[in-house]
Protein backbone atom coordinates (compact mmCIF):
# COMPACT_ATOMS: atom_id res chain seq x y z
CA UNK A 1 0.00 0.00 0.00
CA UNK A 2 2.72 2.46 0.98
CA UNK A 3 4.73 1.42 -2.06
CA UNK A 4 1.80 2.26 -4.35
CA UNK A 5 1.28 5.64 -2.74
CA UNK A 6 4.97 6.45 -3.08
CA UNK A 7 4.89 5.37 -6.73
CA UNK A 8 1.87 7.60 -7.43
CA UNK A 9 3.50 10.52 -5.60
CA UNK A 10 6.72 10.19 -7.61
CA UNK A 11 4.78 10.03 -10.89
CA UNK A 12 2.70 13.09 -9.96
CA UNK A 13 5.77 15.08 -8.92
CA UNK A 14 7.56 14.16 -12.14
CA UNK A 15 4.57 15.13 -14.30
CA UNK A 16 4.19 18.43 -12.45
CA UNK A 17 7.86 19.32 -12.90
CA UNK A 18 7.82 18.26 -16.58
CA UNK A 19 4.94 20.67 -17.17
CA UNK A 20 6.76 23.44 -15.29
CA UNK A 21 9.97 22.75 -17.25
CA UNK A 22 8.12 22.80 -20.59
CA UNK A 23 6.37 26.07 -19.77
CA UNK A 24 9.65 27.63 -18.62
CA UNK A 25 11.40 26.38 -21.78
CA UNK A 26 8.61 27.78 -23.98
CA UNK A 27 8.84 31.17 -22.26
CA UNK A 28 12.64 31.01 -22.64
CA UNK A 29 12.31 30.46 -26.40
CA UNK A 30 9.72 33.21 -26.78
CA UNK A 31 11.83 35.72 -24.85
CA UNK A 32 15.09 34.34 -26.29
CA UNK A 33 16.45 34.02 -22.77
CA UNK A 34 19.22 31.50 -22.22
CA UNK A 35 18.82 31.85 -18.44
CA UNK A 36 15.20 30.63 -18.63
CA UNK A 37 16.26 27.74 -20.88
CA UNK A 38 18.94 26.71 -18.38
CA UNK A 39 16.40 26.99 -15.56
CA UNK A 40 14.01 24.73 -17.51
CA UNK A 41 16.76 22.15 -17.98
CA UNK A 42 17.59 22.34 -14.28
CA UNK A 43 13.92 21.81 -13.38
CA UNK A 44 13.84 18.78 -15.73
CA UNK A 45 16.36 17.04 -13.47
CA UNK A 46 13.66 16.46 -10.80
CA UNK A 47 11.51 14.13 -13.00
CA UNK A 48 14.64 12.24 -14.02
CA UNK A 49 15.49 11.68 -10.36
CA UNK A 50 11.92 10.45 -9.72
CA UNK A 51 12.16 7.96 -12.60
CA UNK A 52 15.56 6.74 -11.45
CA UNK A 53 14.13 6.12 -7.96
CA UNK A 54 11.22 4.15 -9.43
CA UNK A 55 13.55 2.11 -11.65
CA UNK A 56 15.92 1.42 -8.73
CA UNK A 57 13.01 0.22 -6.59
CA UNK A 58 11.58 -2.17 -9.19
CA UNK A 59 14.84 -3.36 -10.79
CA UNK A 60 17.14 -3.66 -7.76
CA UNK A 61 15.39 -3.46 -4.41
CA UNK A 62 12.30 -5.64 -4.97
CA UNK A 63 14.18 -8.52 -6.64
CA UNK A 64 16.61 -8.49 -3.71
CA UNK A 65 13.74 -8.69 -1.19
CA UNK A 66 12.07 -11.48 -3.16
CA UNK A 67 15.30 -13.50 -3.39
CA UNK A 68 15.80 -13.17 0.36
CA UNK A 69 12.20 -14.28 1.01
CA UNK A 70 12.62 -17.30 -1.27
CA UNK A 71 15.67 -18.35 0.73
CA UNK A 72 13.75 -17.94 4.00
CA UNK A 73 10.62 -19.81 2.89
CA UNK A 74 12.41 -22.69 1.14
CA UNK A 75 12.03 -25.99 2.99
CA UNK A 76 9.62 -28.82 3.77
CA UNK A 77 6.13 -27.97 5.00
CA UNK A 78 3.51 -30.25 6.54
CA UNK A 79 -0.16 -29.45 6.94
CA UNK A 80 -2.11 -28.99 10.15
CA UNK A 81 -5.06 -31.19 9.14
CA UNK A 82 -3.62 -34.49 10.28
CA UNK A 83 -2.26 -35.27 13.71
CA UNK A 84 -0.36 -38.16 12.14
CA UNK A 85 2.74 -36.52 10.59
CA UNK A 86 3.47 -39.61 8.43
CA UNK A 87 0.31 -39.30 6.29
CA UNK A 88 0.19 -35.54 6.41
CA UNK A 89 0.41 -33.77 3.01
CA UNK A 90 3.87 -32.36 2.32
CA UNK A 91 4.95 -29.33 0.34
CA UNK A 92 8.64 -29.01 -0.53
CA UNK A 93 9.82 -25.58 -1.66
CA UNK A 94 13.31 -25.44 -3.18
CA UNK A 95 15.49 -22.33 -3.19
CA UNK A 96 15.75 -22.56 -6.97
CA UNK A 97 12.01 -21.82 -7.29
CA UNK A 98 10.68 -25.37 -7.82
CA UNK A 99 8.17 -27.16 -5.60
CA UNK A 100 6.81 -30.66 -5.07
CA UNK A 101 3.45 -31.38 -3.49
CA UNK A 102 1.92 -34.67 -2.41
CA UNK A 103 -1.44 -33.94 -1.00
CA UNK A 104 -4.92 -32.60 -1.16
CA UNK A 105 -6.62 -31.90 -4.47
CA UNK A 106 -8.88 -29.26 -2.95
CA UNK A 107 -5.96 -26.91 -2.48
CA UNK A 108 -5.40 -26.53 -6.21
CA UNK A 109 -1.66 -27.15 -6.30
CA UNK A 110 -0.26 -29.39 -9.01
CA UNK A 111 2.16 -32.17 -8.02
CA UNK A 112 5.12 -30.04 -9.12
CA UNK A 113 5.86 -26.67 -10.60
CA UNK A 114 7.50 -23.38 -9.70
CA UNK A 115 6.92 -20.83 -6.97
CA UNK A 116 7.94 -17.26 -6.30
CA UNK A 117 7.52 -14.60 -3.66
CA UNK A 118 6.45 -11.03 -4.24
CA UNK A 119 2.91 -11.63 -5.46
CA UNK A 120 0.06 -9.21 -4.87
CA UNK A 121 -0.09 -8.21 -1.21
CA UNK A 122 2.99 -10.32 -0.47
CA UNK A 123 1.43 -13.64 -1.49
CA UNK A 124 3.51 -16.60 -2.61
CA UNK A 125 2.48 -17.67 -6.12
CA UNK A 126 2.56 -21.26 -7.39
CA UNK A 127 2.73 -22.03 -11.12
CA UNK A 128 2.23 -25.31 -12.99
CA UNK A 129 4.71 -26.74 -15.54
CA UNK A 130 3.21 -24.54 -18.28
CA UNK A 131 3.75 -21.35 -16.28
CA UNK A 132 0.05 -20.86 -15.43
CA UNK A 133 -0.80 -19.55 -11.98
CA UNK A 134 -2.40 -22.49 -10.16
CA UNK A 135 -2.57 -21.28 -6.56
CA UNK A 136 -1.30 -18.72 -4.09
CA UNK A 137 -0.64 -18.82 -0.38
CA UNK A 138 -0.42 -16.28 2.40
CA UNK A 139 3.01 -16.47 4.05
CA UNK A 140 3.55 -16.03 7.77
CA UNK A 141 6.83 -15.44 9.56
CA UNK A 142 6.36 -15.75 13.31
CA UNK A 143 8.31 -16.86 16.37
CA UNK A 144 7.53 -20.52 15.67
CA UNK A 145 8.98 -20.34 12.14
CA UNK A 146 7.53 -19.99 8.69
CA UNK A 147 4.09 -21.11 7.58
CA UNK A 148 1.83 -20.88 4.53
CA UNK A 149 -1.94 -20.54 4.52
CA UNK A 150 -4.01 -22.08 1.69
CA UNK A 151 -7.74 -22.08 1.02
CA UNK A 152 -9.05 -25.64 0.87
CA UNK A 153 -12.08 -26.25 -1.35
CA UNK A 154 -12.89 -29.80 -0.24
CA UNK A 155 -16.45 -29.15 0.87
CA UNK A 156 -19.12 -26.55 0.25
CA UNK A 157 -17.36 -24.07 2.52
CA UNK A 158 -13.81 -22.82 2.16
CA UNK A 159 -11.45 -23.90 4.87
CA UNK A 160 -8.01 -22.53 5.67
CA UNK A 161 -5.19 -25.05 5.87
CA UNK A 162 -1.87 -24.05 7.35
CA UNK A 163 1.38 -25.66 6.20
CA UNK A 164 4.16 -25.25 8.77
CA UNK A 165 7.85 -25.42 7.92
CA UNK A 166 9.75 -28.24 9.60
CA UNK A 167 11.95 -27.11 12.48
CA UNK A 168 15.06 -29.00 11.37
CA UNK A 169 15.58 -26.80 8.28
Amino acid sequence: MLESLLFILLILVSVLFIIIALITMLIGFLKKSSALKKTALTIAIIPIVCWVLIAFWYLVTLPSFNKSNMKNFAGTYTSNISKNKINSPKLILSEDGNYQFDGLEGIGLKKQGTWKTGGNDGLIEFYDKNGNLSEWASPYDNDDGYSLSFEYRGTQDFETIIFVKSKHE
